[in-house]
């Protein structure tokens, strides 16, 4: 048996930032072990690809409050790997009457923040009039109106991930890819049992962290002894080529508040291509079939936005590429310990919104595994509690 004072369980964002905040607590000096399931690197969580938004602009206050910790220590990450990590480009939302409700809490949790003495945050509230003017690529109904965020970003996603490890290895952390956990026996050291390179393989550990993403559902409820409410869906990644004659797309990301929820990424993956996509062409998967063949989705809801309100698109993808979600009722993350046990701590349910807040969600599991240290997160809004 190994022994370590800290495991972590899942090599995603979250459970590698959180390796990377244990590592780096000069004050405890700790060994930390992050388990994987899969030969590193791979495409069958929720973690690879090329890009993610990273923003300020949320309709809900708990996490706009995040953000700018959050930009921080990307930016840190930055500086401490010499790595480009972070791409300014702003973000664009808008809405019609479906959505103002979202478009508008959103303005006022930037408002808000600005307020408190965050210079960093800098956005605009646009009339329609001004998203004719200011982006006349797009083609928006004069019922439209929305907010240009200036102090957003894109993050290379795959490049982040594998800097956050390269930086946990650095410190002296370890890393063991290929271990399937079997299962997690809870007492005074915690075992985390499993299978690594065909045979059965046990860690012991002071402390658990489970980042388990789509698989944590399956890892939790033997801890619980409860059902947990949450869905994996598998959720098709849509790739549209720019006309050669055509208006071009918006020089921003973007998020549509109303009916759907679409959202995209500028010309920053594949050449030529916008990645425009939206939540409701996903379907409820199985992760360990994540891999399987499957019939592509009815894309015609995005085909017709596509035509709608973006004519310098064709309106036929030409990439379709795969993600996995995993799902909270309420769509905000569960980021709590095992009722009863502050030895094991747990964080999934992000439904789509995990990664940029990769660095907090490592500090929120250090900090509910040691709770005698100072408290920097309100942690009631990701409770397992309100379920």
């Amino acid at each position: 048996m190994e022994n370590f004072d800290y495991v972590v369980i899942g090599s995603g964002i979250e459970g590698s930032w959180t390796a990377y905040q244990l590592i780096r607590d000069a004050k405890r000096k700790a060994s930390v072990l992050l388990l994987e399931r899969f030969p590193l690197p791979h495409s069958r969580g929720s973690s690879h690809g090329q890009t993610r938004i990273i923003r300020h602009a949320y309709p809900e206050d708990f996490h706009t409050a995040l953000m700018p910790q959050a930009f921080s220590e990307w930016k840190q990450l930055e500086k401490d790997s010499g790595e480009r990590l972070l791409i300014p480009k702003s973000l664009l939302c808008v809405a019609d009457e479906t959505g103002y409700g979202g478009l508008d809490n959103t303005i006022s949790r930037l408002r808000e923040e600005q307020a408190k003495g965050g210079n960093e945050i800098s956005f605009k509230e646009l009339s329609f009039q001004d998203l004719a003017r200011e982006f006349p690529q797009a083609s928006f109904s004069p019922n439209h109106r929305g907010c240009v965020e200036y102090s957003a970003g894109i993050l290379l996603a795959d490049k982040c991930l594998a800097t956050v490890q390269a930086q946990f290895k650095r410190l002296g952390g370890t890393i063991k890819d290929g271990f399937v956990v079997t299962s997690i026996v809870p007492g005074e050291r915690v075992q985390v049992k499993g299978q690594h390179e065909g045979k059965d393989s046990t860690v012991v550990t002071g402390k658990l962290a489970i980042c388990s993403g789509p698989w944590a559902k399956k890892l939790l409820e033997p801890l619980l002894d409860r059902k947990i409410p949450l869905k994996t869906l598998r959720v098709p990644v849509f790739y549209w080529k720019i006309k050669e004659n055509g208006p071009g797309m918006i020089p921003a990301s973007y998020i549509d508040h109303g009916a759907g929820e679409f959202w995209g990424i500028p010309e920053l993956e594949y050449k030529g291509l916008i990645k425009l996509c939206s939540h409701s062409t996903a379907d409820e998967a199985d992760p360990d079939d994540r891999d399987k063949a499957f019939e592509h989705p009815n894309h015609q809801e995005l085909t017709n936005y596509v035509k709608k309100h973006f004519p310098g698109l064709e309106d036929t993808p030409s990439i379709i590429e795969t993600c996995m979600y995993t799902v909270s009722p309420d769509n905000v993350s569960i980021i709590d310990n095992i009722p009863g046990d502050p030895r094991i701590a747990f964080a999934c349910g992000f439904s789509g919104t995990g990664f940029k807040k990769g660095p907090c969600v490592g500090l929120m599991l250090k900090q509910l595994l040691n709770p005698e240290d100072k408290q920097d997160f309100d942690m009631k809004p990701f409770s397992l509690k309100r379920f």
